[in-house]
């Protein structure tokens, strides 16, 4: 069947069911920790791309993008070095995270000298296969100051380990507003710092639209002053964690979404901000998430009855909105 025909076909069948392709807007995303079809969900959300802190085969050209995920540990990774170069290999033109949160005990949990190592082993190995494809830091928890020190350090490690810059082609961050303290809730202190308390805010802060903006911006002067004002920016996961006894209830959720969503669309800054896209801070931003069985306050759908919730539905008329043509 041509190529010619074959869209003939598919647009006929599109007229007769009385649907309207999907359109996806390629700035949105998702986190998906929850075993399902991505693609559909993204069809339905109008996201275009995700991230599932793993890696899979997934073409470069799909309509909706992956973002690869390699877990890293002290002495390992997750896929092993050579499942990664192999899928390099096979899928090229990829972007690749290093690494998930390794300032968290609770999740890579390195310090800032064993991630800078470890970032520098891979990046050179998927650069060796595939030169096309993005390599991406991980994000921290949060772009809190403390965090930023632990950054500083990597920054500096990398250059005393490798002699030169630390190369990257995606800055990426997490943000979410937490606690930083040792034995509390909230992100913790990094592994290999010495400060015993950080960003101290309470439960009900956690949602802090000004906090959450204040963060954003604080992390592109910061690239700025370490030179990467040149390069894209990814917030790779964000959104409400703590459960509805604390105030967060399904309306503040997507009052939240819609909020957030809406600033990461139009901030902009001329001195700080990313100088290919009209000084935008933030190039891309992924939600947390579509569902999720341990922080469920913030998922964008109910999966056993396959519907939105009031946050999935505010993420899908945003997508919406800014399709519009």
């Amino acid at each position: 069947m041509s190529k010619s025909f074959s869209w003939l076909f598919l647009s006929l069948l599109v007229a007769l069911s009385g649907c309207t392709p999907a359109v996806h807007y390629e700035r949105v995303g998702f986190g998906l920790s929850t075993q399902t079809n991505a693609a559909y969900w993204a069809d339905r959300l109008g996201a275009g791309w995700f991230v599932d802190w793993s890696v899979r085969a997934w073409p470069a050209e799909r309509k909706v993008q992956y973002w690869q995920t390699i877990r890293v540990q002290q002495d390992e990774t997750q896929p092993d070095l050579e499942s990664v170069v192999r899928m390099a290999r096979t899928y090229p033109g990829q972007v690749w995270i290093i690494g998930n949160e390794p300032d968290n005990i609770w999740q890579d949990n390195l310090t800032p000298e064993a991630y800078a190592a470890m970032y520098g082993k891979l990046y050179r190995a998927i650069k060796n296969v595939d030169p096309g494809a993005k390599i991406a830091i991980g994000g921290v928890s949060q772009p809190s100051e403390l965090r930023l020190k632990y950054l500083e350090r990597v920054v500096s490690s990398y250059r005393e380990q490798f002699g030169a810059e630390l190369p990257v082609d995606w800055w990426t961050v997490h943000a979410y507003v937490l606690r930083e303290e040792r034995d509390s809730w909230g992100a913790g202190i990094p592994p290999g710092i010495e400060d015993d308390t950080g960003l101290l805010i309470e439960p009900e802060q956690h949602g802090d639209l000004d906090i959450f903006k204040g963060q954003i911006m604080r992390f592109r002067g910061w690239m700025k002053a370490q030179g990467y004002q040149d390069k894209p920016l990814a917030v790779t996961e964000f959104g409400i964690l703590l459960p509805e006894e604390f105030g967060y209830t399904d309306k503040v959720v997507a009052d939240y979404l819609k909020a957030t969503f809406a600033w990461l669309d139009s901030a902009a800054d001329p001195e700080t901000g990313y100088p290919l896209d009209e000084g935008r801070l933030v190039q891309r931003w992924a939600w947390f998430s579509l569902a999720d069985e341990n922080f469920p306050t913030a998922d964008l759908v109910d999966l056993p009855k396959r519907e939105f919730t009031p946050a999935g539905n505010a993420f899908q008329a945003f997508t919406r909105q800014r399709n519009q043509p």
